[in-house]
């Protein structure tokens, strides 16, 4: 994994779904780092209580689906470098962030930069993330627009180094929302993970 401009999407991904790859579109599309890299969570920090309801390889598989999805729905980012990462998986147990971070910098050299794509439903708490002074201090927070009514410029910390996604659609799909009522969601996914979701009988 060599890059100088890296910009992870991290997430539970339980399922993956159509806002997710619009997060990802954005940031392709609206900045100038040159490799993406999706990290699926082993244990989100804030879902300790709640382990995802599909299984490690489900979500890693439909995270694959979701990247074929991905070209046909973007095809203008159909060159883009996008790879998954299971890192986290490996290394087991709650999925901090920060550590993330850390690994990726052993790997990449100090001099790197490291970009964090995040919809802007997450502003309101990235004070609370697990060592956010560290997460503040060593990347750049890429914050997508998935909600238009919300003025989110105004309440982020101060001291955020972040970057603008502006767009003119909103993507306000949910896992959450899937997974509590899955046919009433559907729309929310990608075909092949659509397929993948009802063929394996998820989420039911």
């Amino acid at each position: 994994m060599k890059s100088a401009k890296i910009a992870i999407l991290g997430g539970s991904f339980d399922p993956v779904h159509l806002g997710h790859l619009f997060l990802l579109h954005t940031a392709i599309s609206q900045s100038d780092y040159d490799r993406f890299v999706i990290i699926p969570a082993k244990v989100s920090n804030f879902k300790q209580d709640n382990s995802p309801k599909a299984s490690d390889a489900d979500r890693l598989e439909m995270l694959r689906l979701a990247l074929l999805d991905f070209c046909d729905l973007y095809p203008q980012d159909r060159n883009a470098d996008i790879a998954i990462s299971t890192m986290e998986y490996e290394r087991g147990g709650v999925s901090y962030t920060s550590d993330t971070i850390r690994q990726l910098k052993s790997q990449l050299g100090t001099s790197s930069r490291i970009g964090m794509i995040v919809g802007d439903d997450h502003v309101g708490g990235l004070t609370h993330w697990h060592e956010y002074e560290y997460l503040r201090d060593n990347v750049e927070f890429l914050i997508c627009r998935r909600n238009g009514g919300l003025n989110v410029w105004d309440s982020l910390p101060d001291d955020l180094v972040f970057r603008k996604l502006e767009v003119s659609e909103t993507a306000p799909q949910s896992s959450s929302a899937i997974r509590k009522n899955r046919e009433e969601s559907l729309s929310f996914l990608p075909r092949r993970v659509m397929e993948y979701v009802k063929d394996h009988n998820l989420y039911t």
